[in-house]
């Protein structure tokens, strides 16, 4: 069953702080105390009671949906913003960037916070006692084993990725050899990548391809293990971490990235196919059928307690699908225009065929299953012609507001990717209470992904013909046609210095859109900076009303509080007609007619929306609580006292 994992997870709490030989009080981050007393013995000589020691590090550790505007989820794809990153004011003397550790709060390093050598802790202890020794059968034991190798090169490499090198502890600690050996200092990042790495070795090893039990979907698998050592590997010879260029660091990449995508194709994961609806039933297709889907987090909106939710379409969608929610992750302009056309030429070459005024035609198939527009067709809950108007005059009958003029999108456009059209707006809502919410699982890795990793290694190396065949096997599946112009890619050039690197940062935009994941590519490729003094922009439509060819009519009850002298277009007439749903916009003179779009920068209360991204931000500072935990912790170089190089 698909949700076995959530379900499970809710018995874990018997178990979820079985250690060995903890005593006395907290004396470092990394010291865990045993606050149940559990029979270790019968824990692990248990394959149920193991699983749910597991479910509990799923629940905990498995990334969830990323609030819009987080600190790691501020990029110029996105108007809502943390203004300390986007403007450039983190001051490292406060308590920032939280995820390695918050003080008093077992949380994982997904919800923004928590001391994450919890989890960390969690992990050594099953490896440990899952070991040679272990009283389980090795058919039993190993895949168990395995997956608990993944999460802790998964947790570490969530950790490195934000401020480089960090303590590593790969056993559980005993107080009783003294306070002193519980301050572990901050390894070398080139450490810790490689322990990651190894731990990833480790995982694929032991887990399976697949996993024949329904109730295991959802489980980590070996291929999802290889495409995370890829993924490392790739960060290790990305700009962040070698600015010079290291080449071996790019051929290792390479090797790693081309093994995991070998494998997953073996393993039978795939692109989701275009005649399947493409990019744009990815994330709503949650059967067997999606093999695009490989690391994932099961959301279920019909368990309550605990409640595993989710929230997220129902900030997403128009206020005028929601029951009072809507109107987060919205698109800016910055993204919209990062679009190519169909024929796959960016919308600034001259043979693109770009129409700026009807900017929505003829565009990347991707850009209408990702941006809601003005007067674009979606049918949200399961409606038929339902218009999706973004202009922001739009009309008001005695004080009742039309659309979603009570709350217009600010950027001037919607994220139409991750909302289910079929659910209803009561069905979108979440409450912790109830639960409820789309019920829309949370991707974390998709095969795309291990496509691009792998294209972008081919490129550095100096294979262009190996890179392009792989963007045009990804652009063809999601519905591209060849062309003239080789999916868009006739004129680039390869390697490092070439033309690739900058086209396939675009790529990954316009793939992963909304997903997450654009702050990560910026600070991976060091490109963060360089948009400082660009701004975040939206498109503010407006609307002529005089313009409408529909009458006012008088006396009609829902032309309460219409000037009669006026004509418009959002207001229906007696027989509930409205000029708006009948406008063609895909015919430029009747858009130009009714609409004029003007695009603006974005601003925002206490700051401005453009873009300031010191290149200290490439590696954040520890968090002041955290370095107190240890004497032996050293703050980053770049921050007040710092002297750890996270490049080493």
């Amino acid at each position: 069953m698909k949700k076995r994992l959530i379900k499970q997870a809710q018995i874990v709490l018997a178990f979820a702080l079985i250690c060995v030989g903890f005593v006395a009080c907290k004396k470092s981050v990394l010291d865990k105390a045993d606050q149940n007393g559990v029979d270790v013995a019968v824990v692990w000589s248990n394959q149920s009671t193991v699983n749910e020691y597991l479910n509990a590090l799923y629940d905990l550790a498995m990334p969830n949906w990323p609030t819009p505007g987080s600190l790691h989820n501020t990029s110029d794809e996105l108007g809502n913003a943390t203004l300390s990153i986007l403007n450039g004011t983190l001051t490292g003397s406060t308590n920032e960037v939280t995820d390695i550790y918050t003080a008093n709060k077992e949380a994982n390093i997904n919800g923004g916070g928590g001391d994450v050598y919890y989890l960390i802790y969690r992990c050594n202890n099953a490896i440990k006692n899952l070991g040679a020794n272990s009283s389980l059968s090795s058919s039993a034991a190993a895949p168990l084993r395995g997956q608990f190798y993944f999460f802790r090169a998964y947790i570490y490499f969530l950790m490195v990725r934000i401020y480089g090198g960090v303590p590593l502890v790969l056993e559980t600690q005993n107080p009783a050899n003294g306070i002193p050996s519980l301050y572990v200092p901050r390894s070398k990042s080139s450490i810790c990548f490689t322990q990651i790495q190894s731990d990833l070795d480790s995982a694929a090893a032991l887990l399976p391809a697949t996993w024949t039990l329904s109730s295991d979907n959802g489980r980590i698998t070996r291929a999802v293990a290889m495409a995370f050592k890829g993924k490392a590997a790739l960060y290790w010879a990305s700009p962040q971490f070698n600015p010079n260029n290291i080449m071996s660091r790019w051929q290792d990449a390479y090797n790693a990235c081309k093994a995991a995508y070998a494998q997953a194709q073996t393993d039978g994961y795939a692109l989701y196919p275009a005649t399947s609806g493409g990019l744009g039933n990815v994330w709503i297709d949650e059967s067997a059928n999606n093999k695009e889907r490989m690391m994932w987090r099961s959301i279920d909106a019909t368990v309550v307690s605990p409640a595993h939710g989710t929230n997220n379409e129902n900030i997403t969608r128009p206020v005028s699908e929601t029951t009072g929610g809507g109107g987060s992750n919205q698109p800016t302009w910055n993204l919209v225009q990062a679009f190519p056309m169909a024929n796959g030429l960016p919308i600034t070459d001259p043979n693109s065929g770009y129409d700026a005024t009807q900017y929505w035609l003829n565009r990347d198939p991707r850009f209408a299953q990702t941006i809601a527009y003005n007067g674009q067709i979606w049918n949200l809950s399961g409606k038929t012609n339902r218009h999706e108007w973004t202009y922001q005059n739009i009309s008001t009958i005695g004080g009742t507001f039309l659309d979603d003029a009570s709350k217009p999108s600010v950027t001037g456009f919607y994220c139409r990717k991750i909302c289910n059209p079929s659910i209803t707006a009561a069905q979108a809502a979440y409450s912790s209470n109830t639960s409820g919410g789309s019920g829309m699982d949370w991707i974390e890795l998709r095969f795309a992904e291990v496509l691009l990793n792998y294209a972008e290694c081919a490129n550095a190396i100096g294979n262009l013909n190996e890179c392009e065949g792989l963007i045009a096997t990804l652009r063809a599946a999601r519905g591209f046609a060849a062309g003239s112009y080789n999916y868009g890619m006739a004129n680039l050039t390869g390697g490092l210095s070439g033309t690739m690197p900058a086209f396939l940062l675009t790529e990954r935009q316009i793939e992963f859109a909304m997903e997450g994941k654009r702050y990560w590519d910026l600070r991976r490729t060091r490109q963060y900076d360089k948009l400082s003094g660009t701004a975040l922009r939206a498109l503010i439509t407006t609307v002529n009303y005089n313009a409408a060819t529909f009458p006012y009519v008088a006396g009609a009850a829902n032309n309460k509080n219409v000037v009669s002298s006026a004509i418009y277009m959002d207001i229906a007439n007696s027989t509930g007609s409205r000029v708006c749903d009948t406008l063609n916009v895909n015919n430029k003179a009747t858009y130009t007619k009714f609409f004029t779009a003007t695009p603006t920068n974005l601003t925002y209360s206490g700051g401005s929306g453009v873009i300031n991204y010191p290149t200290t931000y490439y590696f954040y500072p520890l968090p002041p609580n955290f370095l107190q935990t240890s004497p032996a912790l050293q703050q980053t170089i770049g921050w007040p006292g710092g002297s750890f190089d996270p490049l080493q």
